[in-house]
């Protein structure tokens, strides 16, 4: 990615600002309305995808809308029965769906958890859906359906995947008063780059740094810049307010320091300036790193050759190893890597025996055509983790 925005900085004062395409272009986008229900989000987010979306596999359409479309999660009635009715609202990153989230609400509903999943505008149709989309509308989206939830719990948590996280961060942040707490994975408070403050003018005259064709029904295979450029907007907006008015509202955030989608060194000074509250707790994944525990922060190590996996990618940290799709013996694997390459992608898709990580000169090292990991070994542990902050936190917010 670096590499691609570099050569496009050579070449963007020569490309005419008609040369814009698909931005241009005006849509609809679907956005969680204002006061609206729960239920009636579902039948429109049904209705619009439906009409939207790009198949994969046309013959499965059901399981391909089923996987992107926004949904809830109620804690069993019997063996949850007499607790407090505590929600979680969670939201998936950029060019993911809500599936993204599925591994993590699961967990939490089995800890008697009721959890929403929403859908943000531009994604989970056709990654052109993200051309003119705007972080306002994310916000909006975000905003209205944790307005509506936390009038029909008890106690609301608010968290969020990547871009998600920062939805949910900000909203933490400016409803301190009314959220028990925020649960962060791998949020995005710095996109792991340092010139992505170009992103905004790359975006005026450049729609794509490449534009591959998706075989992932849950994912997309590329991003527009216009998007990754309301990302970068969006996470130098939500660090500054959380640098600019520390809180002690409990957080909890896990996420790799060997991430190469956002800057892990920004979300650890985050934590550290910004999210001051003694209940607040970070899990740092490292490959590098010797596993220790702190009274705030815990670091586990990740180089596993027994599992032939060497540090955790970004996607990677909520994700289920049992998930059928995504997860160790899943049916998809992360090459995206190799798009442009065709037979190192096979490669990468198909060796029996192949590595996994986040990439890293280290990791093409022990093998060419490694593959970007897509599951946490540590799942199961983590999501307990989690689940035990939501109870010691909501208790002390009834």
């Amino acid at each position: 990615m670096r590499q691609r925005i570099v050569f496009w900085c050579f070449c963007v004062l020569a490309l005419p600002i008609s040369g814009i395409g698909y931005a241009a272009q005006q849509q609809t986008e679907f956005v969680y309305e204002s006061e609206e229900s729960f239920a009636h989000y579902l039948v429109r987010a049904e209705e619009y995808v439906s009409e939207r979306k790009v198949w994969i596999n046309a013959d499965d359409k059901p399981r391909e809308l089923a996987a992107v479309l926004p949904f809830e999660l109620l804690p069993d009635a019997e063996s949850c029965a007499g607790r407090a009715r505590i929600g979680v609202l969670l939201s998936h990153g950029l060019s993911d769906s809500p599936f993204s989230m599925r591994d993590p609400a699961l967990a939490l509903q089995a800890a008697c958890y009721q959890v929403r999943v929403v859908l943000l505008p531009g994604h989970g149709t056709k990654a052109e859906d993200l051309l003119n989309v705007s972080r306002d509308d994310w916000r909006a989206t975000f905003q209205n359906a944790a307005d509506q939830f936390s009038k029909e719990v008890d106690v609301m948590y608010v968290g969020g995947f990547s871009t998600g996280g920062a939805l949910a961060a900000e909203y933490a942040w400016q409803h301190s008063d009314s959220v028990a707490g925020a649960i962060l994975f791998s949020p995005v408070f710095k996109v792991n780059s340092s010139i992505d403050w170009l992103s905004p003018w790359l975006a005026m005259v450049k729609d794509w740094l490449d534009h591959y064709p998706s075989d992932d029904f849950a994912k997309y295979a590329s991003i527009p810049l216009p998007a990754i450029a309301q990302v970068y907007k969006l996470s130098k907006e939500v660090r500054n307010l959380i640098l600019d008015n520390p809180k002690d509202l409990p957080v909890f955030i896990a996420l790799s320091e060997d991430d190469q989608t956002v800057d892990s060194s920004v979300s650890e000074k985050v934590f550290n300036v910004g999210m001051i509250g003694t209940k607040s707790q970070m899990v740092l994944y490292s490959k590098d790193q010797m596993s220790t525990n702190t009274d705030r922060i815990k670091v586990y190590n990740t180089n596993w050759p027994e599992s032939k996996i060497f540090g955790l990618s970004h996607m990677a940290v909520h994700s289920n190893p049992d998930n059928t799709y995504y997860g160790a013996v899943g049916e998809y694997r992360i090459c995206g890597w190799y798009l442009s390459d065709e037979p190192l992608y096979q490669a990468c898709r198909t060796d029996k025996n192949n590595w996994f990580g986040e990439s890293s000169d280290a990791l093409t090292k022990k093998s060419p055509h490694a593959a970007r990991v897509s599951w946490n070994p540590n799942f199961n542990s983590l999501m307990q983790e989690v689940a035990f902050f939501i109870k010691a936190n909501a208790s002390s917010n009834r």
